[in-house]
């Protein structure tokens, strides 16, 4: 698994993870595409995979992980959050794509919280009505065995 973090003002705003066969340069590669823009500071540690990308992310800053990662505290912080949430919600897990996808949503928009409101309430504004009704009508249709194929 790799992981990404995009920190903001001190503090992790965003986070993503993906499962790899391997630690390879063009596993890693494409995770970093994927995921990070050409011109912001990135930060690695010293894993001989990410060696030659200096080319596609220029000034990358190579840190050796220190003990217990101690040199990407806020990252090792937000795997140990998703590590727990694992554990505790799930308790174990077979494939691993599916729950990573998961926490970096729900991650990824913990700060949206008045936004996420805002833009159901302007979605539902620009619907056209449907009436109670019409609503009851379709729900009696498909709940019908008779409708059903």
């Amino acid at each position: 698994m790799v992981v990404g973090i995009e920190k903001v003002r001190g503090g992790v705003s965003r986070w993503y993870g993906r499962v790899i066969e391997s630690a390879s340069k063009a596993n890693l590669g494409s995770f970093m595409r994927d995921h990070i823009a050409a011109d912001p500071l990135v930060k690695t540690d010293c894993w001989t995979g990410y060696k030659g990308m200096e080319n596609e992310f220029p000034n990358p800053v190579r840190e050796k992980s220190g003990k217990k990662g101690e040199n990407f505290g806020a990252m090792h912080r937000v795997i140990r959050m998703f590590k727990a949430w694992v554990r505790g919600t799930h308790h174990s897990v077979v494939a691993l794509q599916p729950y990573i996808n998961e926490y970096t949503y729900r991650l990824n928009r913990q700060l949206m919280n008045e936004v996420v409101f805002e833009n159901l309430v302007v979605r539902i504004l620009a619907q056209v009505p449907y009436p109670y009704k019409v609503f009851i009508k379709h729900l009696i249709q498909f709940s019908n065995p008779v409708f059903k194929s």
